[in-house]
């Protein structure tokens, strides 16, 4: 009888095959031993302990197979090197960590050709709560395809002891095997079906099992590094429930060190129990327990692994905030799941599909749980088996893509896709001839636009989540150099507050701007603008840098002086005569001095200009001028809080501008008789 139980592997590998050819496998080596075991690869109706590795800490650890081919959402990973290089996608026809270190373990040699290199051995003793024991795996390798039929041919075994309950023990039985048949799986045993391109002088044992084998090779997968890798296998043993048994999960290289080769073993998969219930959602991925209202199917498989030449009736509690028959049914309104299961002699699963319903109500997440309880002969103990499924409505289907700017030459730009909503996987198609994957890469020398089509595992008529499309748009744009002025230096007063402004031409927007002060004790309050404020309490150099949106950068500098004598005493008589203090001799401001460049222009009374300096000196003394009123116009260069004398009640008006201040006034002179 061909195993009902290895149709379903080998389909649900080939979904999972289509389904997340663009995802990922991830690894990690964080978890001891013990761990491994008690952990991940444990499932019901077993006890373990005693667990002991050997091979070196890296070729150890735990996957997360969930968005890969693999065929399993997670588990246990063995390897003849690195667990880091089982990662893809497929560059490398010969992946390899050579750990040089060679192994005699009687097990493995004792189906192996040559030398062992790199074993990576785990081994512990658990007790079976029922009849039989079993876990899944899969069997992957680099030497996939050129060494089939060769005599470098990586080994690796389950081999089990303990009582037998036919008869006699197990002694290191390996039960790594082809299903119906005897023989160990290898690569010369289970493979493509033809020789490889390597294999000269060797031979093989068998050819004819190529409907176990997947090519990761032809085209390169996106997920494994690994050329090739059987369909997920079922591992499997009679046992006497209750009794103590020893296992050994073993992989070695052979001949040589390198072209690796690993074992993954399906989390939660190691167990012992009568019934089991294995739910699988047809878009799989992400969504491994999760179906969508109008989208897809989810499976139930019951899988009896033992006693399946008597016939059986298993009861299955249906529960759950999920409403049977109504929330979701076996493919017909109203026809709910079974609770009731009959199992015929020699059959070995029963299966159903349901489908969730959609009804327009916004409800969250519902679950339906399965519950079977497991009593009888062949259990030590009456257990529970559980699983879980969630329905949920599906959210709309969303995508947006990057744009990227260029600067003169163009060159190499990866695209990336942000996509939610739906139900994953998702499916990627773009213009342009680039792959179909969430985030391409493309070389432009001018400017290019591409378009995504996204869609998604939930298809309907009318598709509920109807595909969606964005585009991105790579520029290649040509700018002027980029140049930066900061302004000219400044003369202010204490406490002046002053806008600075960064003048920019050439680049190319966005610019990022920079403020610093790079000398004196000044501060910018806003650093990152093009136009900044500061506080001139003290003489202080400002800097600001530029980059453009090609990282082209340019800088300038600005100096705010303080000057602190900011009071000009202007007179209002003068007394050119030589009788009195010199000071009065002159028309003298005093502090002028400190701001050159101050315009004096004087007027009499009838309005006529009669002096005016560019550049006053307070050198003028009226001496060609008759006694009486004048009227002065002073012209100062700075900003801000420049004061005179008597401004309570002066002589004068003040007017100022952005960069001066302009005092008005009259004088009088006056000579002595």
């Amino acid at each position: 009888m061909v195993s009902t139980i290895k149709k379903i592997a080998i389909a649900f590998c080939a979904f999972i095959t289509i389904s997340n050819a663009e995802a990922q496998l991830t690894v990690s080596g964080a978890l001891t031993p013990p761990l491994l075991v008690t952990n991940v690869l444990l499932g019901a109706g077993v006890t373990a302990s005693g667990t002991t590795y050997t091979g070196d800490v890296t070729a150890r650890g735990e996957f997360n197979g969930t968005l890969s081919n693999i065929g399993f959402a997670d588990g246990v990973l063995l390897s003849t090197g690195a667990i880091g290089n089982a990662v893809g996608p497929n560059a490398s026809p010969s992946i390899t960590t050579n750990f040089t270190t060679t192994s005699t373990d009687p097990q493995l040699a004792s189906i192996a050709s040559g030398t062992l290199f790199d074993a990576a051995i785990l081994e512990f003793d658990f007790i079976p709560m029922s009849d039989s024991v079993k876990f899944r795996y899969v069997f992957a390798s680099d030497e996939y395809p050129e060494f089939v039929c060769s005599t470098f041919n990586d080994v690796f075994g389950f081999f089990i002891s303990g009582p037998n309950p036919a008869g006699g023990s197990y002694t290191n039985q390996n039960i790594a095997i082809i299903p119906g048949t005897a023989l160990p799986v290898a690569i010369n045993t289970v493979n493509p079906g033809v020789a490889g391109t390597s294999s000269a002088g060797g031979s093989c044992t068998s050819l004819a099992y190529s409907s176990y084998y997947f090519d990761n090779l032809t085209p390169p997968g996106a997920t494994v590094e690994y050329d090739g890798f059987t369909v997920p296998l079922t591992a499997k043993a009679a046992v006497v429930c209750g009794q103590t048994y020893h296992i050994k999960i073993a992989i070695a290289d052979v001949g040589d060190g390198g072209w690796d080769s690993g074992v993954f073993l399906e989390a939660g998969s190691f167990s012992s129990q009568g019934v089991t219930i294995v739910p699988q959602i047809s878009y799989g991925g992400a969504n491994d327990s999760t179906l969508y209202e109008g989208c897809g199917l989810a499976c139930i498989y019951f899988v009896r692994t033992s006693n399946i030449a008597n016939a059986d009736t298993v009861n299955v509690t249906i529960g759950g905030s999920a409403i049977n028959g109504v929330d979701y049914n076996t493919g017909v309104l109203g026809i709910p799941l079974p609770s009731q299961l009959f199992f015929s002699p020699g059959q070995d699963s029963i299966s159903y599909c349901i489908n969730a319903v959609a009804d327009g109500i916004t409800e969250g997440l519902d679950t339906i749980t399965l519950a079977i309880l497991q009593t009888g002969v062949s259990l030590c103990a009456p257990t529970t088996l559980n699983a879980t499924i969630y329905l949920n409505e599906y959210a709309p289907l969303t995508v947006l893509t990057s744009d990227t700017t260029f600067c003169n030459l163009g060159g190499t730009a990866n695209i990336t896709t942000t996509v939610s909503g739906g139900v994953q996987p998702y499916t990627y198609t773009w213009t342009g001839g680039l792959p179909p994957v969430a985030d391409p890469t493309t070389t432009v020398a001018s400017t290019t636009s591409y378009i995504v089509t996204v869609s998604d595992a939930c298809t309907g008529s009318p598709d509920p989540t109807p595909a969606v499309s964005d585009t991105a748009t790579i520029t290649v744009a040509v700018f002027a150099p980029l140049t930066v002025n900061a302004g000219s230096d400044l003369l202010v007063c204490p406490g002046d507050v002053l806008n600075l402004q960064a003048l920019i031409s050439g680049g190319g927007n966005p610019y990022v701007y920079n403020w610093t002060t790079v000398s004196g004790t000044g501060t910018v309050d806003s650093p990152n603008s093009s136009v900044t404020t500061v506080a001139a309490n003290s003489s202080s150099t400002y800097q600001i840098t530029v980059s453009d949106v090609c990282l082209n950068t340019q800088n300038d500098q600005v100096t705010i002086n303080v000057e602190p004598s900011c009071i000009l005493n202007i007179p209002n008589v003068i007394t050119p005569d030589a009788h009195g203090p010199a000071l009065n001799e002159f028309f003298y401001v005093e502090n002028l001095d400190k701001f050159p460049g101050s315009i004096l222009t004087i007027y009499n009374r009838w309005g006529n200009k009669i002096y005016e300096s560019a550049d006053y000196k307070n050198n003028w003394n009226g001496s060609k001028c008759v006694d009486g009123v004048y009227y002065y116009i002073l012209t100062v260069p700075i900003l801000g809080n420049v004061l005179a004398n008597a401004e309570e009640s002066p002589s004068f008006k003040t007017q100022s501008s952005s960069n001066k201040k302009v005092f008005a006034g009259y004088f009088q002179i006056t000579r002595m008789k």
